[in-house]
């Protein structure tokens, strides 16, 4: 990961955390998964994780779906919490 990126995730993390003061509830868990999608991207790069590489990529999907299917974003939230959990185990 290099010094830009790193910097370019933190501020979006900053601008992100003092805009939800004014944001529709659902805001949070979406921008946490931009987090975790640039994060898992990164972590991807660096160190050839495929597991992380593919969560980046269904991370970018799963965020789409809190403007059509609210249910199913929370839904995919808990699906994905469930998979880090099954990794963790083999890691």
């Amino acid at each position: 990961m290099d010094r830009d990126k790193l910097f370019d995730l933190c501020a979006y993390i900053a601008a992100s955390a003092a805009g939800l003061k004014d944001e529709p509830k659902d805001y949070g868990p979406l921008r946490l998964l931009e987090v975790l999608s640039r994060l898992a991207a990164l972590a991807a790069e660096e160190y050839g994780d495929d597991f992380l590489r593919e969560v980046a990529e269904e991370a970018d999907e799963g965020g789409e779906l809190v403007l059509r299917d609210r249910e199913g974003f929370y839904h995919f939230l808990e699906e994905l919490v469930r998979r880090f959990a099954r990794e963790a185990k083999n890691r």
